[in-house]
């Protein structure tokens, strides 16, 4: 098991058969990252070796700053980046190109991770570390047939930068409970508070525009082509639903009907898949529209929007501030 020790300014993880490391936070010493290392081989030697061939040198005990002030490129929390920085290093250890990727994104004192580009001598920006992200790699050790991604930490590289810089929201590493390091629970990556506030602008919309009481059979049988308005309301419906379930204020979830307390991510894939029934009906390949028996298709588009917001697949809410889903334009989406 690691051994954590905690002091001022600095974190110490060991794991064994891993190196050791000490997260520093406050300004960057003169010569870093030269002093990062307390022994081993020469760092000309020692980076290159545990950059491109991810087997770091054991016996070292790896110093990883973490600058007071983040570069305007790096869109998450201190605190959070902090939480995150560790835990990344204690699974995937200090030396290799998950490492490097998280010195370059915030230092810019090592080369990238991806392309092994020289040392930029100062943060990059939000653009480059999205760039590094999605870029061919350089130097990687995979066998003929298996895919980059697969050797060399890339895949977990490349989670990092795009975390960071926002590219994505699922948090990059792999303990459960990752939500923890957030201030979520479980492996959302929402906070309660944040999915109350976006429950509450569907509550406060819906209050203002909602779907007819009663509504015409024949209305209800061609939801592809109502207004707007009423198109809105459905998707208003189906995040206001879902998001009571899965905040332990309704009992049972919206479609599939699963009763399970305070519902985990887990359990949003049975919701997931009910919601692509309610989704195909009316289309090409899908059921009928059947009123009776299943809420309108933007009710289920909803809810696979709100499951993918809760799980970081996608930055953006399922509504915006003015509680407008994807049926209604708003300038105020990202």
């Amino acid at each position: 098991m690691p051994q954590e020790t905690v002091a001022r300014g600095s974190v110490l993880v060991e794991r064994p058969r891993r190196p050791a490391f000490v997260l520093m936070t406050g300004p960057l010493p003169d010569g870093y990252p030269s002093l990062r290392a307390s022994h081993g081989p020469p760092a000309a030697y020692r980076d290159q070796d545990d950059a491109v061939s991810g087997h770091p040198y054991r016996g070292t005990v790896t110093t990883v700053y973490l600058p007071d002030q983040l570069s305007p490129a790096i869109v998450r929390p201190r605190p959070h980046v902090e939480a995150v920085l560790a835990q990344s290093l204690r699974e995937m250890g200090p030396r290799g190109r998950t490492a490097l990727a998280w010195q370059w994104a915030l230092t810019g004192t090592r080369p990238s991770p991806v392309t092994l580009s020289l040392a930029p001598g100062c943060p990059p920006s939000r653009e480059d570390i999205l760039a590094e992200a999605a870029a061919e790699p350089e130097g990687s050790t995979a066998p003929p047939g298996v895919p980059a991604d697969f050797r060399d930490q890339f895949r977990e590289t490349r989670a990092v930068l795009a975390w960071l810089a926002g590219g994505t929201d699922e948090v990059p590493v792999h303990a459960d409970n990752r939500g923890r390091f957030i201030g979520a629970r479980g492996d959302y990556v929402r906070t309660d508070d944040e999915m109350r506030q976006v429950r509450e602008l569907t509550r406060d919309a819906l209050r203002d525009g909602d779907l007819p009481e009663p509504m015409s059979a024949s209305d209800a049988r061609h939801p592809w082509r109502w207004e707007p308005g009423w198109m809105n309301a459905a998707w208003l419906r189906g995040v206001r639903d879902v998001l009571d379930w899965v905040l332990g204020e309704s009992a049972a979830a919206p479609l599939c009907g699963r009763s399970v307390g305070l519902p985990s991510t887990s359990h949003l894939h049975y919701e997931d898949a009910a919601a692509n029934v309610v989704v195909m009906q009316g289309r090409p390949g899908g059921v009928p529209v059947d009123p009776g028996r299943y809420p309108p298709p933007q009710y289920g588009e909803a809810i696979q929007a709100a499951i993918r917001w809760l799980r970081g697949e996608t930055a953006a809410a399922p509504v915006d501030s003015g509680g407008r889903g994807p049926y209604l334009y708003s300038s105020d989406r990202r």
